[in-house]
């Protein structure tokens, strides 16, 4: 028995150094050959349903079972082993148990096998032995060049006419459309199928990745980018891989198709995951319906141009509800100007010539279509929420609303009061009769059609926004301090000074002059050195800026009034070593940070210094790279940003320069992976420059032994 067709090593290890060109990709998605390896005679059993599921929805390829103890599957002749299948196989669906599964992927990489679905679980959860069988998996994968899915994978599917694959195991079908689905959990897949034929959203290509040890999420993004049969990607995450790698993807990809995520587990207290997602242009999301609801807006509409909405409907009840559901969101429901209202006085009377509109339960379609139409094309608006309660002529009515849609083209959607979908009436049909583009989604509330719309928004201020740009630092030279860093222990702990020191220095920056003192007789001898007057302050980072109990004293001119700062701070805060620093210009107090959090990678935070501002100010933060946008958008945010801004708007404080040193702190996180937090704490802004009065640096600590910096096999 051989493998069909041979291939030679030197073809084996081309293909090996090719894996990432997304050819793996193609010959999973696309494939022309699938073997089923595992496929059993026995229904409801995985291996027969996958099997059953690719002969039903009309595969266009060639499906061949594989079962070492069945000679056939479903009627179908089946195969003891891979090499006994007489094709060249692109994709192998393995659905044997987990401890076969290393064999049957030796085999496949044997015969040249492109990518492989791993449906079987008992590997990330199945112990160590599990754990080294996924290892094993993994290795065989890669080695060979293969491409896979899982292991603990509910499978692939492509609708594409020419392909029809349904290689899971999940019931019901995938409605065709041009949505790009990712999910990790396999659970979740049967639901995704569910909701999208209730809503009517249409998928492209479906991946149920599982424990994810090599496709992943980055991958599929990469492969919709370019995939013309793909308009909005959704995505269900856990974990977000290799997160550098995501943001870029995913921020590239926003700019032409919307990506709309729900990512399960809690957020940092930074808010980490947030700032990822929302500086990469992600519509992020809480519940799987609003994954939905987003998603339904998205696929079949355009983006607004604004946030002003226009609503029409049949109740003044939901009309209310959709005001405050919009104003609640962030959207406007504007007054319209007096030629507007006069144009709607003309067709409603002047009762009800106003923004919203109502109509009544009993309202004529006629009237109806005018009435959006008027509000629609008043120039006033940028998108239509039309309410409709049961009517006797509803489908009238949902004919007015699609075709305002079409004549206008302003993002329309509805509110038909209980109902998710796209209802027959508001459906614009493609060739074969499914929802395309143009179709007018219903919601179930005006809440949730509120909330969609909003993140649509959201979306579209965000491409407007631009891309921003890097600027160029002049001034920093990191050669000399990653010299430094390599002699340093990486136990966690915080940094000497002069190691801090020089690694600010190779970024341009530098810390205020400081000397640590033990007793009296040394701090007077460093207020000498370093020039009256000088501030007196703890050492212990618990209380460096605490001004509110007593740990700092400022503005000693003498010898005697830093006597008495050094009792004061004694009788505040106890024992310690101080520091004595000459006095600083005066400024605006704030904090900036930054740490590697283990979900998003390196993370930059800014927010107002100050013990009041520790209780009631969350830091705001955003991922690496920063651009001028992403520094701009921090500066402009953080509370009390009037303190810098000032009321007028002229700038009271020099924000380019602390926008400089935002942009040479994420350069030094950059250049130095192993740098695992930074602490400047305060920096002060001045009406000219900023004054970093206190900084630490601590590097990551070393993974310990046996153990790798990724955490596990997992490939993003």
């Amino acid at each position: 028995m051989a493998c069909f067709p041979h291939e030679s090593p030197v073809l084996r290890e081309a293909r090996r150094d090719r894996r990432d060109d997304g050819r793996g990709i193609e010959r999973l998605l696309h494939p022309r050959v699938v073997a089923v390896v595992g496929a059993s005679r026995e229904p409801g059993t995985v291996g027969h349903e996958v099997f059953r599921r690719l002969l039903a929805d009309g595969f266009t390829g060639t499906v061949y079972p594989v079962n070492a103890a069945a000679s056939h599957v479903a009627s179908v002749y089946a195969y003891r082993d891979v090499a006994d299948v007489p094709a060249a196989i692109d994709l192998a669906v393995i659905a044997v148990p987990a401890r076969d599964v290393v064999g049957v992927l030796r085999a496949c990489a044997a015969c040249g096998v492109g990518a492989a679905i791993v449906v079987s679980a008992g590997f990330a959860d199945g112990g160590d032995e599990g754990r080294a069988l996924l290892a094993e998996t993994v290795r065989i994968a890669r080695d060979s060049g293969l491409r896979l899915v899982g292991p603990n994978a509910m499978g692939v599917i492509n609708t594409d006419r020419t392909v029809r694959m349904h290689a899971t195991f999940a019931v019901g079908a995938a409605p065709a459309g041009r949505v790009g689905v990712f999910t990790q959990s396999g659970a979740l897949a049967g639901s995704f199928l569910a909701d999208a034929t209730r809503r009517a959203v249409g998928f492209s290509t479906f991946v149920s990745a599982g424990d994810r040890s090599d496709i992943s999420v980055n991958d599929l993004l990469e492969y919709w980018q370019s995939d013309p049969r793909t308009d909005v990607v959704m995505l269900h995450l856990q974990s977000l891989g290799n997160p550098g790698r995501f943001a870029r993807i995913a921020r590239e990809l926003g700019r032409s198709k919307p990506v709309v995520a729900l990512k399960s587990g809690q957020d940092s207290p930074d808010g980490g995951v947030d700032a990822l997602l929302g500086g990469a242009g992600v519509v992020r999301v809480d519940t799987l319906n609003q994954l939905f609801d987003a998603v339904q807006l998205l696929a079949h509409q355009p983006l607004p141009a604004g946030r002003r909405v226009g609503v029409v409907g049949t109740s003044s009840a939901l009309a209310t509800l959709a005001t405050d559901a919009c104003r609640t969101y962030a959207l406007d429901v504007p007054a319209l100007s007096p030629e507007t209202c006069a144009a709607l006085a003309a067709l409603v009377g002047d009762r009800y010539a106003t923004n919203p509109v109502d109509l009544g339960p009993l309202a004529d379609p006629d009237l109806f279509d005018a009435t959006l139409r008027t509000v629609a094309t008043s120039g006033e608006v940028d998108a239509i929420l039309a309410l409709v309660t049961p009517h006797a002529q509803e489908n009238r009515l949902g004919a007015a609303i699609r075709a305002v849609a079409a004549d206008t083209g302003l993002p329309v959607l509805a509110s038909y009061l209980g109902r998710d979908g796209i209802p027959a009436a508001l459906t614009v049909a493609d060739a074969d009769g499914r929802p395309a583009r143009g179709s007018v989604p219903s919601y179930s509330s005006p809440e949730s059609a509120a909330l969609a719309l909003s993140r649509a928004a959201d979306h579209a201020a965000w491409r407007a926004r631009g891309r921003g740009r890097i600027p160029p630092l002049p001034d920093v030279d990191l050669a000399g301090a990653r010299a430094l860093v390599e002699r340093c222990p990486a136990d966690g702990a915080w940094l000497p000074e002069p190691v801090v020191a020089a690694l600010l220095a190779g970024v341009g920056l530098r810390a205020w002059p400081g000397v640590r003192v033990a007793d009296p007789a040394g701090a007077l001898t460093a207020a000498r050195s370093l020039g009256w007057p000088v501030a007196l302050k703890i050492a212990d980072e618990r209380f460096r800026s605490r001004l509110d109990v007593g740990a700092v004293q400022l503005g000693r001119e003498d010898e005697a009034a830093l006597a008495a700062a050094w009792h004061a701070v004694r009788a505040a805060v106890g024992p310690g070593d101080m520091v004595v620093q000459p006095m600083a210009p005066a400024g605006v107090s704030t904090v900036v940070g930054l740490r590697r959090d283990p979900a998003v990678g390196a993370l930059l935070s800014l927010r107002l210094g100050g013990a009041v501002a520790d209780l009631i100010a969350d830091p705001l933060a955003r991922t690496l790279p920063l651009t001028d946008l992403d520094a701009d958008g921090l500066i402009r945010s953080i509370r009390g940003s009037v303190l810098l801004v000032g009321g007028s708007g002229t700038p009271a404080a020099d924000t380019a320069a602390l926008a400089d040193l935002l942009h040479r702190v994420a350069r030094l996180a950059e250049e130095i992976p192993g740098i695992g937090e930074v602490l400047l704490d305060p920096v002060l802004v001045g009406r000219r420059g900023v004054v970093v009065l206190h900084a630490g640096i601590r590097l990551l600590p070393a993974d310990p032994p046996g153990t790798a910096g990724s955490g596990g096999p997992v490939r993003s």
